[in-house]
């Protein structure tokens, strides 16, 4: 995935035929895992503190319902252009942002199915992990295309 040009609300980037269907599966397995207990605080557990978590869990709830909602519309054909090279896809910067936030999801998702390790250099032992390994690391090289994108003339 490389960035071919920028404007200033504008974004366009080409991929292969592989990382598009990579990216386009990876959208689609959004949200990543459901919404389970939210912990502020492994100390605190007065009933302020609870009512918080809560709210929390109910406020990302309903977050994770709009972005499945923009999910459907982020890639679809409008956004694609065919061309020699690959694919060109063409975000606005709010579209970009939404990208991003469900790539991380995914990621986060991820982390948490394995076990919210503390270090990734654990070896890998299950088939299941291993997927979840990948589909962690994948959606990281697309969040870094998108933070780090190396323009392209």
């Amino acid at each position: 995935m490389r960035l071919i040009r920028q404007s200033e609300n504008l974004w366009q980037y080409q991929l292969s035929k592989n990382e598009t269907d990579i990216l386009n599966s990876l959208v689609k397995k959004f949200p990543f895992h459901d919404n389970g207990p939210v912990q502020i605080s492994k100390i605190e557990k007065d009933a302020k503190t609870v009512e918080r978590e809560h709210l929390l869990a109910d406020s990302l709830t309903e977050h994770r319902k709009e972005l499945k909602k923009l999910a459907v519309q982020l890639l679809g054909p409008e956004k694609w252009k065919v061309g020699p090279k690959g694919n060109m896809l063409t975000l606005s910067s709010a579209s970009r942002e939404v990208l991003l936030q469900l790539l991380n999801d995914i990621r986060v998702g991820c982390w948490h199915a394995l076990g919210e390790p503390e270090s990734l250099d654990v070896p890998i032992t299950t088939k299941t992990a291993f997927g979840y390994r990948n589909l962690m690391d994948l959606a990281g090289v697309f969040e870094m295309s998108l933070l780090e994108p190396e323009e392209q003339e």
